[in-house]
């Protein structure tokens, strides 16, 4: 679809003057380093790249490749093969109007969750991504598989977003629960099943948000759970989130319940996180994060253990070389489910970014 979208690109250029708007293509290259306890420090690299073709008014197609270079596991682990993904893919209507309506169908952006807006590198003020939504939580349920509190996703699904200057409203069914990764073509995708998400938020001022969120289906399916005549098991998402931008300072906060349905018990998991970004100058910002989860016991059907929390803060100092070009350095400390000390870690990233058409 890329190659398509790459090739009809000159055609439209040699139309009218107007027709290079119909395509867009950018990308992100981040390269970024870490040193300390408990971690190699062989850089990682990721290459973002959105292309999107405007098929009819207020019509779009849009795909997002992805491409990543890990680093190790551990200090004396080889270095893992490429990851190559499609993150998101699909078509969008966007009508505006003081009812504005956009309309996503395809592989989309997962409904639920703030963090997932930092997932590009040019996005994120800091240099880790959300750690709480990729390190899965200790298995909580005897023969169910491995999930998080609330994942990176991008579902298979279709979601309806309706916005004023003072609300906003959005509803979508996805093909798998927010606690499970799901990326276009990845083996180790979730079984499909349904998953109903819905959301809102208010704007009572200009750059005030509250917002909440709601989502309910399988987060693990009966052909998922090991143990004889086992049924699918359900969980249920409620979150509270925040943004307030004001002067040159912007926060960000969010805290996620998700209730996990296990044999006779409902465990439940939370994640949380506050955000702030400062822009001192043109050129200087600086930012921290700190966020955390916390993950249920282990039910085995006769005792009930003791549950893990997972933590992480990092503060950032970033430097605008050129519009294109940021370079950022940061400050980690993060505490793993069951570890009893901190990991403490400096990292130094460069992120490039540029818009082709």
């Amino acid at each position: 679809m890329l190659l398509v979208m790459m090739a009809a690109a000159p055609v439209f250029a040699q139309g009218a003057p107007e027709s290079v708007e119909r395509f867009s293509l950018d990308s992100v290259i981040g390269v970024d380093s870490f040193g300390g306890q408990n971690v190699s420090s062989q850089p990682q690299v990721v290459i973002d790249v959105s292309a999107a073709v405007r098929i009819g008014d207020n019509w779009q197609l849009y795909v997002r490749p992805w491409f990543r270079l890990p680093r190790p596991a551990s200090p004396t682990a080889t270095t893992p093969p490429w990851d190559t993904e499609i993150y998101q893919a699909g078509v969008r209507y966007e009508r505006p109007g003081p009812i504005a309506v956009r309309l996503d169908a395809g592989y989309i952006l997962s409904p639920i969750g703030l963090g997932i807006l930092d997932s590009r590198q040019n996005l994120n003020p800091n240099i880790l991504p959300h750690l709480s939504y990729v390190v899965p939580m200790p298995a909580f349920a005897v023969g169910a598989p491995r999930v998080s509190p609330i994942s990176t996703a991008y579902p298979l699904g279709a979601q309806l977003t309706v916005s004023t200057n003072r609300w906003d409203a959005r509803a979508a069914v996805v093909n798998s629960a927010p606690t499970r990764p799901y990326v276009l073509g990845a083996a180790t995708n979730p079984r499909q099943t349904p998953v109903f998400v819905a959301g809102g938020g208010v704007t009572p001022i200009t750059g005030l948000r509250l917002g909440a969120s709601f989502a309910h289906g399988d987060y693990a399916t009966s052909e998922e759970i090991t143990l004889p005549n086992a049924q699918g098991r359900a969980v249920t998402i409620i979150g509270g989130e925040g943004e307030w931008a004001f002067r040159y300072t912007k926060i960000r906060a969010e805290i996620i319940r998700s209730a996990f349905e296990v044999p006779g018990e409902t465990a439940v998991a939370r994640e949380w996180f506050v955000q702030g970004v400062q822009t001192l100058a043109p050129r200087w910002f600086v930012a921290a994060r700190g966020e955390g989860a916390s993950a249920p016991p282990l039910f085995n059907g006769i005792t009930v253990g003791t549950g893990t929390t997972f933590a992480v803060f990092e503060a950032t100092v970033g430097f605008r070389v050129t519009p294109d070009i940021t370079l950022r350095s940061a400050y980690d400390q993060r505490r793993s489910y069951g570890a009893t000390s901190w990991d403490n870690q400096a990292a130094v990233s460069v992120v490039w970014t540029r818009r082709w058409w």
